[in-house]
């Protein structure tokens, strides 16, 4: 017979725990542009399509350190708000903390929310937990780029990426 146990057999916690600040850097034109419009529908905008390789950076200033991408898509699926579905992967750049590490996300971006932080690979593998995002005010009319905060809240697994090498 086989049960399960809720008590975790270490002598400590056995997740760690993150609590970051990282700012989105979205450029929707010109050099620098970081997201692209794959599909637009003949007819009205539902269903447009737009494929990102946003920057996260430490501040939100225009040469502010690379910290992070956000890689993945975005597609406009919910009329009623104009909410835009994301699914990112997070890939940590190799020169910080989380060299190479990843966090997958999902949800939804209307101007301000959350989305889930549904598993992550490296040191971040089977992470769990919420991204809280906002816009920040716009930047100066004639502007390129806009910046949104991101709050991430996680757990995952301490030794994870060594626990996994085992099977």
């Amino acid at each position: 017979m086989a049960t399960t146990s809720s008590s975790c057999p270490c002598p400590y916690t056995c997740e760690n725990e993150i609590d970051l600040r990282l700012y989105l850097k979205q450029v929707v034109g010109g050099t620098d542009q970081n997201q692209f419009e794959i599909y637009r529908p003949k007819t009205g905008i539902f269903g447009t399509t737009v494929v990102n390789d946003w920057i996260l950076v430490d501040a939100p200033v225009p040469n502010a350190k690379v910290i992070a991408r956000a890689q993945g898509l975005h597609v406009l699926s919910d009329l009623a708000s104009v909410g835009w579905f994301v699914s990112l992967n997070i890939a940590f750049q190799p020169d910080n903390r989380f060299n190479g590490s990843t966090l997958q996300v999902m949800g939804v971006l209307p101007p301000e929310g959350q989305w889930a932080i549904v598993g992550g690979t490296g040191e971040l593998a089977m992470a769990r937990g919420t991204i809280k995002h906002s816009a920040l005010p716009p930047p100066p009319p004639g502007s390129t780029f806009g910046f949104r905060q991101l709050d991430i809240h996680a757990l995952y697994p301490k030794n994870a990426a060594e626990r996994m090498e085992l099977f």
